[in-house]
């Protein structure tokens, strides 16, 4: 996974293969379904990358390796899309207890790394959640609820967030990390976030970083781990809801101008020059056409795009509010 923090640019170490293990540039959705079932490590639940050894599961149940983590949502919902699901529960996470999930959430980097920690915190929930779908327990009882104590007691009511701005990015770790811990944990669970008038103002002066989101500048995590916050906290408040409505319009109006024909969306500049960069893409298109969706229905548009994201980027809780609901 890349330093930065961006929850959405791991990738495979090799090409794809079908079933049969010749290179093809598709598959059938069955085959396709197949194969990535076929990944998973059956004794702990987990995904390697291509070729690789199965994961070693870490303290609380992930592994340190944050692409093995990350598999846990790009294999999961690409297994959801294609109307199937992961072949085993997600064994790691489903033995984890209480105490050991709350041990490790305390020792996670929240100071200087937010999103590192908010991403592993997004993985945990939904390996959690594939669990449920299994008709298992999402982990050992009381871990779950152990998750969401913790979340709720842990927020800063300065700032509705988890972590700290640091000098050399401003708040873009804890903004970006937000977006991955509540995306898999609230927003998936269906409950709602603590604090989200605070979230809001932090969101909001974040949003004006020149660093970050000056002309040119503005890229497809940033914008994303900026609109979803906005849209998911004004399910819950009108707070400041004009100033994020205005923001979203001029976003809107940027992105669409970045749209290439028959090519898609480039995901746009990155500070280090790596990454997907200028040019129209798969992954900037996927996250691009996400973000649109938020923006227009922050200000009330979204019916006239003919389209609502699926997968990852649901715009709805996966299962019924609650965490009784099994």
């Amino acid at each position: 996974m890349p330093s930065r923090p961006c929850g959405h640019t791991a990738t495979p170490s090799r090409s794809p293969r079908c079933c049969s293990g010749k290179h093809r540039p598709t598959c059938p959705p069955a085959e396709h379904a197949a194969r990535l079932r076929a990944l998973q490590d059956p004794a702990t639940g987990l995904v390697p990358e291509f070729g690789a050894a199965p994961p070693v599961p870490g303290p609380a149940g992930l592994p340190e390796d944050g692409a093995s983590a990350y598999h846990v949502l790009c294999v999961g919902y690409a297994l959801d899309l294609l109307g199937s699901c992961f072949a085993h529960p997600v064994h790691s996470v489903r033995t984890t207890t209480a105490d050991r999930l709350v041990g490790h959430l305390a020792e996670l980097p929240w100071h200087d790394r937010a999103w590192h920690a908010g991403a592993w915190v997004d993985s945990w929930a939904t390996a959690a959640h594939w669990n449920r779908r299994l008709g298992t327990e999402a982990a050992a009882p009381g871990a779950l609820e152990a998750l969401f104590g913790w979340l709720h007691t842990h927020a800063d009511p300065w700032t509705g967030m988890w972590g700290a701005p640091t000098p050399e990015s401003g708040r873009l770790q804890m903004v970006n990390g937000y977006y991955r811990l509540t995306r898999g944990s609230f927003a998936q669970f269906g409950l709602p976030v603590p604090y989200a008038e605070r979230v809001i103002d932090t969101v909001l002066d974040h949003a004006r970083d020149p660093r970050h989101f000056s002309p040119g500048r503005e890229n497809a995590c940033n914008v994303l781990d900026v609109i979803h916050p906005l849209w998911l906290c004004a399910r819950q408040t009108t707070h400041r809801a004009e100033e994020a409505r205005s923001w979203a319009s001029a976003q809107l109006t940027a992105a669409l101008r970045h749209w290439h024909p028959g090519r898609g969306f480039p995901f746009g500049p990155t500070p280090d020059g790596t990454g997907p960069g200028r040019e129209p893409g798969l992954q900037g298109t996927e996250m691009w056409l996400a973000i649109v969706w938020l923006l227009a229905d922050l200000v009330g548009l979204a019916d006239v795009l003919g389209y609502r994201p699926r997968g990852i980027h649901r715009a709805e809780p996966a299962l019924p509010a609650g965490l009784g609901h099994l």
